[in-house]
């Protein structure tokens, strides 16, 4: 199987779905905000107030083409990634299927609410933010995935199903 992306805002449940995916179909997990933050010893709210968000993109975007060497993992892209073209296209050009796991707004505020660690939330209001990146998330993937109240594990069979129809 070819690598599988997931992207999404943030909060939307990306890394518990492809945890789900790993652990069902035996495939590598990454978090690439989590490799970012082992690869460079700090985390992404830290390197946000030292040197900016334009220096987290670059590990970001260094990141994404080191794991896209490897064809076969299931990443969990942050929430900011593909509206970068360059990270868009290595993850296509590299063969990896891009899936928008699309969560209700209402759910994802939620699930934010209580949540400090995430930089851009400190600084921007969440439905705005949303409202901006949702129609790149649906121009940048290959499915979109609509999800109502289906578990990471139940969302992880449909991907795999929907890959499988499409050959």
């Amino acid at each position: 199987m070819k690598g599988i992306a997931l992207c999404g805002f943030m909060g939307c449940g990306k890394t518990t779905v492809a945890l789900a995916l790993s652990e069902k179909y035996n495939l590598n997990h990454i978090d690439t905000d989590k490799y970012i933050e082992e690869k460079s010893g700090m985390t992404i709210s830290k390197m946000f107030e030292l040197y900016g968000e334009a220096y987290f993109r670059d590990k970001e975007f260094e990141a994404i083409c080191t794991l896209c060497e490897n064809s076969d993992n299931v990443l969990a892209l942050g929430g900011g990634a593909v509206l970068f073209p360059r990270n868009v296209e290595v993850l296509k050009n590299s063969g990896y299927k891009l899936i928008f796991i699309d969560t209700d707004f209402d759910v994802i505020k939620n699930r934010l609410e209580s949540d400090n660690s995430r930089p851009l939330l400190k600084t921007n209001d969440i439905k705005t933010l949303y409202d901006t990146r949702y129609p790149i998330y649906e121009n940048a993937c290959d499915i979109k995935l609509s999800c109502k109240d289906e578990t990471g594990e139940q969302l992880a069979d449909i991907i795999i199903e929907t890959i499988a129809k499409e050959g």
